[in-house]
């Protein structure tokens, strides 16, 4: 997935360690109906200012959001709402991480991985992400509001849409 990439420990490194969480999902009669793992790395292990500088991540304001929702049967709109499956795993990173290798995957050369996009527990994930989908709506001319950046609007002619985080 192109997460990290296996590269020999620098001396000054401190790779940040990891662990596996297994997870079991259950219907509404409480059978098992998924089986997942994640590789969740241990962010609590993480110093400010040498594995991250920026941890904020902005959610949208709660009057902007009653705005809009007053906004929907007034001017008939459409709403959906989604939820961004893996969104933390998709920030880039911008700090040099290192991780040390999972368990199991060892390859017995003593190299670390070098952190390449962003897992679930480092700190910075959220703001890698929001960083990420902020560039990415901008080339699809969406522009965010001065008094809400977390609110996004694109505008064609008469017809416009609306997009909040």
């Amino acid at each position: 997935m192109g997460t990290w990439k296996l590269v020999p420990k620098p001396p000054n490194a401190i790779p940040i360690a990891n662990k596996w969480v297994f997870i079991k999902k259950h219907d509404n009669s409480q059978e098992e109906i998924q089986k997942r793992t994640q590789l969740v790395i241990k962010g609590c292990l993480q110093h400010p200012g040498y594995d991250y500088l920026e941890m904020y991540s902005p959610v949208v304001r709660m009057d902007t959001l009653c705005m809009i929702l007053a906004l929907v049967p007034l001017k008939n709109l459409q709403l959906q709402q989604i939820d961004v499956k893996g969104a933390y795993l998709n920030g880039i990173l911008q700090e040099t991480i290192y991780m040390c290798q999972p368990e199991g995957c060892e390859d017995g050369t003593g190299q670390v991985c070098l952190l390449i996009k962003t897992l679930y527990s480092l700190k910075q994930a959220g703001h890698e992400w929001n960083h990420q989908l902020d560039e990415k709506l901008k080339t699809h001319t969406y522009k965010h509001l001065l008094m809400d950046p977390c609110t996004y609007i694109q505008c064609n002619g008469e017809d416009f849409g609306i997009m909040t985080v």
